[in-house]
């Protein structure tokens, strides 16, 4: 395996959720063993993309256990959204090398959501599709741009993910505007737009954090 690994990914995102989820980390280059509900999503898939999804499903289970909540089935959706248990929500993410997945009860957080980079710049023919304007102009001003657009492109993926639990809508990059708190290492994701639940200005906010070639971006808001 190549790259930095799960006990890495874990380190940084660790201090970003808080006391309300549990965490956890599993390598996409093992085979684990998943439930027949949650295989019975990905049928025919090659080896690595099934490591991945198992990978992914033993995080949870991970993740449950420092919960105190027993292991569960975690199913795909049509949507190819991971289906949670009643009274709880989670997050999945992963690279070529690590796998993080994190779990809450509905009563203590309203959104959860992770998002795991490898922190290499963003290809700059992505640039206009991923940032607005005003995220543009920002980069112009900054020393290695690449890593900020980077940057940018996980929390919208983290923003993104946090939001979809209420509004069930798919929208385009342009929907949320990033503004990053680079020196104290926090992010806020504006809605451009309405969208189910969440009206035009209203403000995600989150965390972000760097180190061993990854960068990891959290959402905890709480109930």
């Amino acid at each position: 395996m190549s790259g930095p690994g799960p006990t890495e990914a874990l380190l940084l995102a660790s201090p970003l959720l808080g006391r309300g989820a549990g965490i956890a980390a599993a390598d996409p280059a093992r085979d684990y063993e998943v439930y027949a509900e949650e295989l019975a999503a990905i049928p025919g898939a090659v080896d690595k993309r099934r490591r991945e999804f198992a990978a992914g499903r033993m995080a949870t289970r991970l993740a449950l256990r420092e919960l105190g909540a027993p292991a569960m089935a975690v199913p795909m959706g049509a949507d190819r959204a991971p289906i949670w248990p009643p009274g709880l929500l989670g997050t999945i993410t992963h690279t070529g090398s690590a796998c993080l997945a994190a779990v809450a009860w509905e009563g203590d957080l309203r959104l959860l959501a992770l998002d795991l980079e490898e922190d290499s710049p963003l290809d700059p023919d992505l640039m206009p599709t991923i940032c607005t304007p005003a995220e543009t102009a920002w980069l112009a001003g900054q020393d290695n741009p690449g890593h900020w657009a980077k940057l940018i492109f996980s929390a919208k993926e983290c923003a993104y993910k946090a939001q979809y639990r209420i509004s069930r809508t798919l929208f385009g990059f342009d929907t949320l505007h990033i503004t990053l708190d680079t020196a104290n290492g926090g992010f806020a994701a504006t809605f451009q737009s309405d969208v189910p639940g969440f009206r035009q200005g209203h403000m995600l906010r989150g965390r972000f954090a760097t180190g061993y070639g990854l960068i990891v971006t959290a959402i905890a808001e709480t109930a």
